[in-house]
């Protein structure tokens, strides 16, 4: 009698498709059999197995585990007879014996009552590649401690990726160890973003990190994101609580427009058609004179109304320090002086835009001003967001309002992406010369419906056209029904924690 294979544990009963029913060997002492000194948890979920086939072993996870007497639509196919314990497995790939190497999917199935083993460490390595200069460490595997688990460094940055779970989860932990593994893994050229809308990343990646935020005191430490990178109506959003009436807005429009055009025409460094500039082509201007011409409109009286020169004024004011111009009031009884042509008809718009750019928590929107003849104030914004000579970089936008945040986030994700574009893959520069990660915590805030529009179109353009230019999402959220399909049907890796939610677990079921 030939002597039993100390790593078998049962055999086949059942193939339908890739899903296999295995019943276990009436001798196997439970389900962790002792190998080589080792307790190995062959009915442990997601453990693997092996089923030889001549000259491949073909490797299939486990799904699902009972007995005989389970009834109901999880009862294991008839062939397994009645008390016998018995596993459910998912075909995954094959390891051919002779080089050793792994492969998705399989040229063959199982027979009947062929003889299923359990995968030693030693064949686990051929499944996963260990780390090198190419392979990302995770962690290990949970079956097998002594395994290391990593990842394809190129692939998992340019193909996109998830890491999705509950809050409280784990998913800052998970993320933080993804990106100092690659940090120690010798990716020392990485040039890796973290977006962190609450403050989470700054004390785990400190080692690490160039960590920027939008409260910092300290110049050095300060996250800039200058406004005139945003469209006009989001610049009023923002800094004035909303476009205002449509008269206020086009008069906005008008001025900044004509603003960004004198810029054009007097920087030395830009060798845009001024005529071509429009009010949301991102170049630099100040808001401060916009304003008081606005804000002076919006108070004026004249002693004749159709005169310019009537103008009643008792003091300029000044646009640097936001002080509004101020006139002689209108007189009521219909005598001079009178309310000029367009006195009032701002209502408070002007007042919440000055408000907005007191605000101090608004203070990272007004940097930089940008110089005529300054070198280009975008080329030291994104040095800054990539953290310069360091490896990653946290852009903390915790303690401002959630629309400034989101915004700004916008303009973060935009001109990273419209910079990569533009980069030669032989030259300097991001993105195909030297690919960018970008860390989107929160992600379904930035890429679902109730996000702003730079913001969202910006998220999802990267998701669906970055991997061809060197920009990758690494998308955290909580809430994986809440992000647009595309989005995660784009990603390559998905990191699956604790999901309470059935339908966040249905959604990556779905994208798995």
């Amino acid at each position: 009698m030939p002597e039993r294979d100390p790593t078998c544990i049962g055999r086949v009963r059942h193939v339908l498709g890739a899903t296999v029913t295995v019943a276990l060997d009436a001798e196997l002492a439970g389900v962790a059999p002792i190998y080589r000194g080792r307790l190995l948890q062959v009915g442990q979920i997601g453990s693997l197995v092996r089923i030889p086939q001549g000259l491949v072993d073909l490797v299939a996870t486990v799904s699902l585990v009972g007995i005989a007497e389970l009834t109901g639509p999880l009862a294991p196919a008839e062939a397994v007879q009645h008390d016998e314990r018995w596993l459910q497995v998912q075909l995954l790939g094959e390891i051919d014996r002779g080089t050793g190497r792994f492969q998705r999917g399989v040229a063959s199935y199982p027979g009947l009552d062929d003889p299923v083993h359990f995968a030693t460490p030693e064949q686990l390595r051929a499944v996963f590649p260990p780390p090198d200069d190419e392979h990302v460490r995770l962690g290990s595997l949970a079956a097998a401690e002594d395994v290391p688990i990593a990842v394809d460094a190129s692939r998992f940055v340019v193909r996109h990726a998830a890491v999705v779970g509950s809050t409280g989860s784990g998913k800052t932990s998970v993320v933080s160890s993804m990106i100092q593994n690659f940090v120690k893994g010798g990716w020392t050229a990485a040039n890796i973003i973290v977006i962190d809308p609450h403050g989470e990343y700054a004390t785990a990646l400190s080692g690490n990190a160039s960590v920027r935020s939008v409260l910092a005191e300290q110049e050095k430490s300060r996250l800039r994101v200058p406004y005139w990178a945003l469209p006009a109506m989001d610049i009023l959003r923002i800094l004035a609580g909303g476009a205002g009436g449509a008269t206020f807005s086009n008069r906005f429009v008008e001025l900044l427009t004509e603003a960004k055009r004198e810029f054009v025409r007097s920087a030395a460094w830009l060798t845009i058609d001024p005529t071509a500039v429009t009010a949301d082509t991102p170049i630099p201007f100040d808001i401060r004179p916009i304003w008081h011409q606005i804000d002076r409109e919006n108070r004026e009286t004249r002693d004749t109304v159709a005169d310019p020169s009537a103008a009643r004024e008792t003091d300029a004011g000044d646009a640097a320090t936001l002080r509004s111009a101020e006139f002689v009031p209108y007189s009521p009884g219909g005598q001079a002086p009178h309310k000029g042509p367009l006195y009032g008809v701002y209502g408070t718009s002007p007042d919440s835009l000055r408000l907005g750019l007191l605000d101090p928590q608004l203070r990272f929107f007004q940097e930089p001003s940008g110089d005529p003849i300054g070198p280009d104030p975008l080329v030291g914004v994104m040095s800054e967001w990539l953290g310069g000579d360091k490896p990653v970089s946290v852009l903390d936008f915790s303690g401002v309002p959630s629309s400034a945040a989101d915004a700004a986030i916008g303009v973060v994700l935009n001109l990273v992406f419209e910079v990569a574009l533009r980069c030669e893959r032989d030259g300097p520069g991001i993105g195909r010369p030297c690919p960018v990660l970008v860390v989107l915590e929160e992600a379904h805030r930035y890429l679902g419906e109730g996000a702003s529009a730079l913001t969202r179109e910006s998220a999802n353009r990267i998701a669906r056209e970055g991997r061809k230019y060197g920009v990758g999402l690494l998308l955290v959220t909580q809430r994986p029904t809440e992000l647009p399909k595309t989005a995660l049907a784009q990603c390559g890796t998905i990191v699956a924690l604790r999901l309470s939610n059935s339908e966040d677990q249905g959604a990556i079921k779905t994208a798995l």
